[in-house]
């Protein structure tokens, strides 16, 4: 039985746009979080904390961005040691979550859960020693957070949703004093939100 050549060409479509269909189902979910990744790397070096913008209408750094949330990120790199993450976790409502390039969460730390307004965590891989990577005292030590990371190079993302429209200088100053960097040098913390500042040193005369 001999086949039209427009049936035939018919039938090549078909098994085209199944084919397109099949390889886009395949990889789509792979390229956009890359996307993201690549958007956060370009913002600023590894292993530094990096403040997201506030969102605007037509403006976000990511996807489904919240205006009632203030954004910071880590783009950690674990080739040459272990990271460190320090933050205050002022109420129940902020979150970190560790991600792979491709988008997959691997470890989050939920306001909710914590029983002390600091997280002190170490990101590391299966490979690394955390002992050797800080000079903390034992009992400093007794503290830390371990995180294995599945990746070498992955994103801390910290969301701190506002309580209120006041909260937004106050979340921005939390976020701006969290730490992201070499284990045995972290950053004095700042106090927690609400606490009263410390007193003056009065001067000698």
């Amino acid at each position: 039985m001999r086949v039209r050549l427009p049936g035939l060409y018919i039938a090549l479509a078909v098994v085209l746009a199944g084919l397109i269909h099949v390889i886009a189902v395949l990889t789509l979910p792979q390229l956009a979080p890359r996307n993201a990744h690549a958007r956060l790397a370009a913002l600023g070096p590894a292993n530094t904390i990096i403040q997201l913008p506030a969102v605007n209408p037509g403006q976000q750094v990511m996807p489904n961005m919240a205006p009632d949330v203030r954004y910071a990120a880590c783009f950690f790199d674990l080739s040459e040691g272990p990271v460190r993450l320090r933050a205050n976790i002022p109420d129940e409502l902020w979150l970190i979550a560790f991600y792979t390039p491709i988008g997959e969460n691997f470890y989050t730390v939920i306001g909710a859960d914590m029983k002390r307004g600091n997280v002190d965590l170490i990101v590391t891989t299966k490979d690394q020693a955390v002992t050797d990577a800080t000079g903390d005292s034992p009992e400093a030590f007794e503290n830390l957070v371990v995180v294995n990371s599945p990746v070498t190079n992955g994103i801390a993302l910290i969301r701190a949703p506002l309580a209120g429209p006041s909260r937004s200088g106050e979340a921005e100053r939390a976020l701006k004093a969290t730490y992201c960097g070499k284990p045995a040098a972290p950053a004095p913390m700042a106090p927690p939100m609400g606490a009263p500042p410390p007193a003056p040193v009065p001067s000698d005369l």
